[in-house]
């Protein structure tokens, strides 16, 4: 009978153990490391069976090598200038529409004004507490450049040469060009499941910085509304059917800045990971009638700098 020599059973021994340490080791994100804050009761099941088969596996998503750019839309339905920004944001978008994307902010810089106010002619309240709070605070920053509606900025860098954060649309498809065409400095992962019986939402986001000097950073996730049917004052004519586009609902943090990335959200491969959970908001009507309609709705994630607000990433995701 032939025996196995103890150097082969050894040797085979290690290469086992070997395995199985690597095996865990790509396993960096496990489910067992969730933030323990999360809404269980919006998963319409046993939890562990999310965690067991719902839970991503980042190594099957590929994160972007490019940098895409936020488009910042402040703006109002009865602002008779604003539809010609809008016009040129979209049409940028349709351009790069897996680059850009814009978030129409329905506020001025200094929260509500006649632009943004609801009368008989103009119902419907596009405004929320998150974006009127971010019209206000860019509207107090002298160097910003949000001086009225409409204005647009492009990642919140600032224009060369000077401090503007924001400015006229006729400029702004230049500063895109200028955004897409530089360094991506954080990459970024994003995965959400959304469960109709409870209209609950989870999102599951990796974040990886590829420039070691980038220091205090946050992460802002939007809720928007992909359009509505609904009055605006169009260049002094009032519009009644005019098409809004990615309306700014909220920050589902119901913050303004979002979560700060800190060391307790980096795992031992130096990236970060956010969880979180939410309802989905019934959409805007021009009624005020109640219509749930995720399909309608979509998320923007973006990293961004908590010094000088330039966002360094943004990604858009669906309610699939």
């Amino acid at each position: 009978m032939n025996r196995l020599s103890p150097i082969f059973l050894i040797g085979s021994l290690l290469i086992i153990l070997i395995a199985v340490s690597c095996d865990k080791v790509e396993k960096i994100y496990p489910p067992s490391s969730y933030n323990t804050e999360l809404d269980v009761s919006l998963y319409p099941g046993n939890w562990q069976t999310y965690l067991d088969t719902e839970w991503p596996d980042f190594d099957t998503i590929t994160a972007s090598t490019q940098r895409n750019v936020l488009i910042d839309d402040f703006t109002g339905h009865n602002c008779q200038y604003c539809p010609a920004a809008a016009t040129a944001a979209h049409n940028i978008h349709s351009q790069y529409p897996q680059r850009v994307f814009v978030s129409s902010v329905h506020s001025s810089p200094t929260g509500i004004t006649g632009f943004q106010a609801v009368n008989a002619q103009y119902p419907v309240d596009f405004t929320n507490a998150q974006g009127l709070e971010l019209g206000q605070f860019f509207g107090a920053m002298p160097s910003s450049g949000f001086f009225g509606n409409p204005s647009v900025g492009s990642n919140r860098i600032q224009v060369e040469g000077g401090t503007e954060l924001f400015y006229p649309s006729g400029i702004l498809s230049s500063q895109v060009n200028n955004a897409l065409n530089t360094t991506l400095k954080v990459a970024m992962k994003a995965d959400v499941n959304y469960y109709a019986q409870t209209k609950g939402a989870f999102l599951h986001t990796e974040i990886e910085l590829l420039d070691a000097s980038l220091t205090n950073l946050g992460t802002i996730v939007v809720l928007q509304q992909d359009s509505l049917i609904a009055p605006q004052n169009v260049n002094g004519t009032y519009t009644p059917n005019y098409v809004h586009r990615d309306i700014h609902r909220k920050h589902i943090t119901n913050n303004l800045w979002g979560r700060t990335l800190t060391d307790d959200l980096k795992k031992e491969n130096g990236k970060y990971y956010l969880d979180y959970s939410f309802v989905v908001p019934d959409v805007l009507t021009l009624d005020g009638s109640t219509s749930h309609d995720p399909g309608n709705m979509h998320l923007l994630i973006y990293v961004y700098d908590k010094t000088t607000y330039e966002i360094y990433q943004v990604l858009r995701k669906t309610f699939e």
